[in-house]
């Protein structure tokens, strides 16, 4: 069973979340909980947040806390607030004010044999997909 919960309108913009949501995606949730807890960045507080509310969601509805898993987490940019800010010679330059919208997706680790087999079932998928397309289209020599 999957848990996906959603923290919007961040004020912070979402290019900032991108390496921390590349770090810590497919990663165990309880150990993601414990490195943003530690780290300084102000986008780690707030995926640190995050992360406990997907926690607090997935217990409700009865998954086990020490198999959470992080299946998916992204970034995505929020509406800009535009704002403007006095300049010389009676102009204003305008600037904008970036959000963003986490959203982190939970679910139980499946044991080891399993992803196992579906790893194997995807290899051989893409094999035989490859395959037939190497005999519809020959490669001549030049």
């Amino acid at each position: 069973m999957r848990v996906t919960v959603k923290l919007r309108y961040q004020r912070h913009s979402a290019r900032k979340f991108q390496p921390l949501t590349r770090a810590f995606a497919g990663k165990n949730l309880a150990q993601a909980i414990d490195t943003t807890s530690t780290m300084k960045q102000d986008s780690a507080k707030m995926l640190n947040k995050l992360f406990k509310m997907a926690k607090s969601a997935a217990t409700s509805k009865q998954l086990v806390e020490e198999k959470l898993q992080i299946s998916e987490l992204f970034a995505t940019p929020g509406p800009k607030i535009k704002r403007m800010r006095p300049n010389a010679k009676g102009r204003s330059n305008r600037y904008e004010k970036h959000l963003a919208h986490l959203t982190v997706s939970v679910e139980e680790a499946k044991p080891q044999e399993e992803m196992k087999k579906v790893v194997a079932a995807k290899k051989k998928n893409s094999k035989e997909h490859s395959a037939d397309a190497g005999e519809t289209q020959p490669k001549e020599n030049l």
